[in-house]
């Protein structure tokens, strides 16, 4: 019995050698990893921190036997292990001033027969040879995801829009003298982080870092602005209460141009005539009613058509969007937009809602948070039913950011996400 104990100890210890030998080994291999020499954006994923700070969640000790997690464990399986490419114990993506709103990622095929079957296979109707003779082969994964690859690497896109840029692809892939290696690029030299995920701008605007744990995410980062904010920060004072969604910003919209964009397509006002310098957001649990009206005919025994007119009352999300007041935006917003919106100027601002009341008053109130959003996807609204906003309901998902003041222009971040 000591004998067979002394063996167990003697295993265990081997493993552990091993692994750790292996670990250290990969880690020693991040910084061989290529991107573009043009990169002013870098997202970094730590697969092996990942897998080993929440090794105690994964398959087969985890309780999860549906069919979709079923799928995406085979297909990751396959995509690690059976795929002929190179997964690095962190891997890098990165943008370009050229492509602001894409990703890409270039990684070393190990064996192009394994890579070219794992395609076919998995998206049969996406695969297609650009050239026999280098073998170079485009995988369109979806709309926003497409692949490159030849006999020696694999370049892939992750694009915020519909993704149709194979000839960049296509010119990266057989330019490999446009790469370096991630130690090397400039402006990056500060890469390699202890957390699991890593987002860093060249001009040094916006770093953030996540680490994963099992039943949350939490996200820090510092966040430098081209202009200088007032610290006498006001918001619209809201109910807090029977949220599912609270969400205000006092940052001014050139320095969120996702948020800019956003707001155009909404208002249909150009980013420049976005004077309101303030916007909250708010989405109650429980829905509110509108009455719609509805326009039939009826048929007498003569076929004589007679119009009738029912008023009919629908169920409809409860929401509350504010912004500072504005004459132009006051005649640019939509009365309606899939629901009716009442509009009214209350004191500074300008209401939108659902409901069919009004608070007699806005009342401002200090707030040390220039950007805020807090979410409940448990409360959700039934009537907003997609796949993956069912799915975060599923899970019970909450989501909260909040932004510090530090100094004049420079933002501090701080991020959970619950599940």
């Amino acid at each position: 019995m000591k004998r067979f104990a002394i063996i167990i100890a003697v295993l265990m210890v081997t493993t552990l050698v091993l692994t750790w030998t292996l670990y250290t080994l990969r880690k020693n291999d991040i910084k061989d990893q290529y991107v573009s020499s043009s990169s002013t954006r870098i997202l970094s994923i730590a697969v092996d921190d990942l897998l080993l700070d929440n090794i105690s969640n994964l398959y087969p000790w985890r309780d999860d036997k549906s069919k979709g997690k079923k799928q995406r464990d085979s297909w990751l399986k396959k995509l690690i292990f059976d795929a002929g490419i190179k997964i690095p114990a962190r891997i890098y993506s990165f943008s370009t001033d050229a492509h602001q709103n894409q990703f890409f990622g270039i990684l070393a095929v190990k064996n192009y027969d394994d890579c070219f079957s794992f395609f076919a296979t998995e998206y049969p109707d996406g695969i297609n040879f650009i050239d026999k003779e280098k073998g170079i082969v485009n995988v369109v994964v979806n709309k926003h995801i497409n692949v490159l690859f030849n006999y020696s690497h694999i370049i892939y896109n992750i694009a915020l829009g519909d993704n149709l840029d194979l000839e960049n692809l296509q010119s990266m892939l057989l330019q490999p003298d446009t790469w370096t290696q991630i130690s090397a690029l400039n402006g990056f030299e500060n890469t390699l982080s202890t957390k699991h995920i890593t987002y860093m701008q060249k001009d040094g605007r916006l770093t953030l870092e996540g680490t994963v744990s099992s039943d949350k995410t939490e996200i820090n980062g510092k966040w430098l602005l081209s202009q200088n904010l007032d610290d006498n920060l006001l918001v619209r004072e809201m109910d807090s209460l029977e949220q599912t969604l609270t969400f205000w910003n006092l940052i001014p919209l050139n320095e969120i141009p996702l948020l800019s964009k956003l707001m155009n397509k909404f208002t249909g006002l150009a980013p420049e005539q976005l004077n309101s310098n303030y916007f909250d957001l708010q989405i109650y649990r429980d829905p509110t009613s509108q009455q719609d009206s509805s326009i039939s005919y009826v048929y007498d025994d003569d076929f004589n058509a007679t119009e009738e007119t029912k008023i009919l009352e629908v169920a409809v999300p409860s929401i509350v969007h504010t912004w500072s007041y504005d004459e132009i935006l006051e005649k640019s917003l939509p009365n309606k937009m899939f629901y009716r919106f009442n509009k009214k100027r209350i004191g500074p601002y300008l209401l939108n809602t659902t409901l069919e009341t009004f608070p007699h008053q806005a009342t401002r109130k200090a707030t040390k948070h220039p950007l805020y959003l807090s979410v409940n996807f448990e409360t959700w609204p039934e009537m907003w039913s997609i796949p993956i906003l069912d799915r975060l309901k599923a899970k019970k998902v909450k989501a909260t950011v909040s932004t510090t003041l530090h100094n004049k222009n420079e933002i501090h971040l701080n991020g959970q996400i619950s599940y």
